[in-house]
């Protein structure tokens, strides 16, 4: 793939890297108009004005020739039944390289917001919520059409775009109910709710498996649909309002990652308390290695709490390459407009990192506790979703917690229904 500007800049490699991963091409930019016109690879002409039939005219908005991070004036109108913005008279009917990276950079994240109770961006102030898009993987949409005038203009030439796929994943930051949490901890729990005392005794004397305990579960699961999860374990040393979990340094919570981590990917689920400590999220990174004895490459931020741009340079220095955060703690959906996966860009840097975000469009949690959604309701979001991402060719990511498909009496139902839609996802994978 040739794609012609007279501006080659950063934020025009960059996507065009981005354009490479969705078609199965190796994108070339250049400023050679003449190269360009005798090129017979597929050719994307970025530019003012059309120079050939044979090509596909995409008209600049000028997003991408500017550095520097300046407010972005957005009308989102309907072509081709699609929503878009930055409209105009070339070929797709607006500037879709420009769209895609105002999207996936986060660009309206690096403005000023008034932060949720978590200290997080809020949903409500993005471009998808606010045009009614957020459920929608609009990105891949725009692609999808962008692959389909490519097969019309170059039919000579083949391309091979991703196919569906599907990857659970797993926040682990309760990990049991009862067990490891000591002989003060679970006192104080039985005088806030006497109804458990019972419960916990029997659990405590290995009589009874702890209500939170659903790892059996997920690795029968998991081995019937051949499904390969990635759960994220909360392993910070000091305990606070938010960071709950029990102690890593506890036998019981050790023996579980090493149980995990013998059949499923381990990765690290960074604690609130790291965004105030810079030390915090190293420590945290280095106590799960060292338990499991293997190579911590991958994330997911606690409480979904991360900052652009420096929470993900954190990461890198850290030594994360791939981070799964990039989701609502509100909300399901698509915070980036995509199901697939994307390289940050540094906006600040004007730089491509090596950093992979990898988008979720369904937590337990958003369905359970912010929409109060019954089990059954849950499932057939998970499908609505599932049908869409499958219409795209794109990647489908879940966010669960052992502490929902479990046994626990409050969260009766969820088990169940988790178990019935990974058999469902798994007959189209």
């Amino acid at each position: 793939m040739l794609i012609y500007s007279p501006h080659i800049t950063p934020r025009l490699r960059y996507i065009a890297e981005w354009l490479g991963e969705q078609t199965g091409t190796t994108p070339l930019c250049t400023d050679d108009q003449i190269a360009f016109e005798k090129s017979e690879e597929i050719k994307i002409n970025y530019s003012e004005n059309r120079i050939s039939q044979q090509e596909i005219w995409i008209k600049p908005q000028g997003l991408l020739n500017e550095s520097g991070i300046q407010q972005q004036i957005v009308y989102v109108s309907t072509i081709h039944e699609l929503l878009v913005f930055f409209s105009n008279d070339s070929d797709l009917g607006f500037d879709y390289l420009s769209a895609v990276f105002y999207l996936i950079s986060r660009y309206e994240e690096y403005f000023s917001f008034r932060e949720d109770m978590y200290g997080r961006y809020p949903h409500q102030d993005s471009i998808a919520f606010r045009n009614h898009f957020l459920h929608r993987p609009i990105v891949d949409e725009w692609t999808l059409l962008l692959l389909k005038k490519i097969r019309l203009v170059f039919p000579e030439i083949a391309i091979h775009p991703p196919s569906f796929s599907f990857t659970s994943t797993y926040d682990i930051d309760i990990s049991f109910s009862y067990k490891g949490k000591g002989l003060v901890r679970n006192i104080g729990g039985a005088f806030r709710n006497p109804k458990t005392v019972l419960e916990r005794m029997f659990v405590l004397a290995e009589l009874k498996k702890d209500p939170f305990d659903a790892y059996s579960f997920l690795d029968e699961k998991h081995d019937a649909f051949r499904l390969k999860p990635i759960y994220f374990f909360l392993t910070a040393p000091q305990r606070s309002e938010l960071d709950k979990n029990i102690s890593p340094y506890n036998k019981q919570f050790r023996k579980l990652i090493k149980y995990i981590s013998r059949k499923s990917e381990i990765a690290v689920h960074p604690s609130v308390y790291s965004h105030s400590n810079k030390t915090a999220l190293q420590i945290e990174k280095d106590l799960l290695t060292s338990i499991c004895n293997k190579t911590i490459t991958k994330s997911r931020f606690h409480f979904l709490k991360c900052l652009l741009p420096e929470d993900y340079r954190r990461l890198i220095e850290a030594g994360i390459t791939d981070d799964y955060t990039m989701g609502y703690g509100t909300v399901n959906g698509f915070r980036a407009s995509t199901s697939r996966s994307f390289l940050w860009y540094d906006l600040e840097k004007e730089e491509t990192t090596l950093l992979r975000i990898h988008p979720f469009c369904w937590m337990d949690a958003n369905s359970c506790y912010e929409l109060q959604m019954s089990p059954q309701e849950a499932y057939s979001e998970l499908l609505t979703y599932m049908d869409q991402i499958k219409q795209v060719n794109g990647t489908m990511i879940t966010v669960s917690h052992n502490h929902l498909l479990g046994d626990d009496y409050v969260f009766k139902g969820w088990k169940e229904m988790y178990g019935r839609f990974l058999e469902e996802v798994s007959h189209i994978k």
